[in-house]
């Protein structure tokens, strides 16, 4: 695949056709994509490049740089999504020829970076698995006091930990509970009290991370806190760190003024990874975005934009929480069902749960139900092995499954 590339000569399909003429002229009116230069190049040495034969050439040599624009690497994932950006601009039916791309592996973050709202692509919906229904048992609760926090604190941050264990975080201080204990996090001198506010927390390599107000905690759940602040915004303060999400060897970082982890929208409120390991994420200005996979997928606005505060990936779908609403989106179309929840959470079978209009939900049969458990300002939710713990005003609740 090195050298120049014939174009003029290559055959490829009425779809695809390349328009004759000098080779510089041939790739403009391919808008110099990677889809044109991939199909030129293919093209010249298979003769008609479908996109299995687009697939097994970029397999053969996937990082090979593209002759005529310099600097960029065409790998498979580049090519799918080109294919799906030249499928959905020829404004006709979906190509029969591409539903088999990922017959073979899943959709990479530059393929799900392609805007789309098209149930006749069902080929891109990711697969799905039953889940058991939900049983809720015993549910135990503790006033803030009684877990060792502030009387009047918020439980507004929960996470779950290795074993089972839980971690508290309110707008106050940090709570672990293990074993049926409740244990203060152990935070470094200095850490002054009016900057303990928890925003957001994920554990990463055997680490607790701890967002707050101001500063990055890091803790082995053994020995020293090891701290960092956030640095400078850019308005002569600190910047926020409202989003953490460790999947694989990355941990994902959304502070108000930039991203970590991947290249990602700055101000991401929320976080979520599909089980191919695939990134989306949900800012202040409404928008999904798919981390590393280039510019937002969906904006939710109706006379502003509205803040996307939660994401999950469950039962084959993304779930956004925005809008007045909880929308769906199954790799291919979106749907919407209300109410909006204020906390979404996934257990360890698969299962959504939801916080809205103050009660407990679960998703069943694709729509959010009731769960009859009593509960009051509840706030945030998390899901861990065998219970669901909430957090609230005041008060924090156990829900045994």
């Amino acid at each position: 695949m090195n050298g120049t590339v014939g174009v003029g000569a290559a055959r490829l399909p009425t779809r695809f056709a390349v328009p004759s003429g000098p080779a510089d002229t041939v790739l403009d009116a391919l808008d110099g994509s990677a889809l044109g230069l991939a199909r030129a190049r293919i093209a010249a040495r298979l003769g008609q490049p479908d996109p299995f034969h687009v697939r097994a050439a970029l397999a053969h040599e996937g990082t090979a740089p593209v002759d005529g624009n310099t600097g960029d690497a065409l790998t498979a994932d580049a090519a799918d999504a080109a294919l799906l950006r030249a499928d959905l601009a020829s404004g006709s039916a979906p190509d029969p020829a591409l539903a088999g791309l990922f017959a073979g592996r899943p959709p990479g973050p530059l393929a799900r970076g392609v805007p789309l709202d098209d149930p006749r692509r069902s080929w891109l919906r990711w697969q799905s698995r039953p889940t058991r229904p939900a049983r809720v048992g015993a549910v135990s609760s503790w006033t803030c006091k009684e877990i060792g926090d502030t009387e009047v604190a918020t439980i507004r941050c929960v996470a779950g930990l290795p074993g089972g264990a839980v971690a508290l975080g309110s707008d106050y201080g940090l709570t672990t509970h293990k074993n049926g204990v409740f244990t203060p996090f152990p935070w470094p001198l200095g850490s002054r009290r009016e900057a303990r506010r928890v925003e957001a927390m994920a554990v990463h390599r055997g680490h607790l991370h701890v967002a707050t107000s101001q500063t990055l905690y890091v803790w082995d759940f053994a020995g020293k806190v090891n701290s960092r602040r956030h640095g400078p915004d850019q308005e002569d303060g600190y910047d926020d760190l409202n989003a953490l999400l460790s999947d694989g060897d990355r941990l994902y970082a959304g502070y108000r003024t930039r991203f970590e982890g991947g290249v990602g929208p700055a101000d991401a409120l929320s976080l979520a990874a599909d089980a191919s390991g695939v990134v989306y994420a949900g800012t202040r200005a409404g928008e999904v975005h798919v981390v590393d996979g280039g510019g937002p997928i969906r904006t939710f606005a109706d006379h502003k934009p509205r803040p996307v505060r939660h994401l999950a990936h469950a039962e084959g779908a993304l779930w956004v929480a925005a809008l007045g609403a909880l929308h769906r989106f199954d790799g291919a179309s979106w749907s919407a069902r209300g109410p909006e929840p204020t906390a979404l959470s996934v257990d360890p079978e698969g299962r959504l749960w939801a916080l809205a209009e103050g009660r407990l939900h679960v998703l069943s049969g694709g729509e959010l139900v009731r769960v009859d458990v009593a509960l009051e300002r509840p706030w945030s939710l998390v899901a861990v092995p065998g219970a669901l713990w909430i957090g609230g005003r005041e008060r924090v609740w156990k829900v045994t499954l």
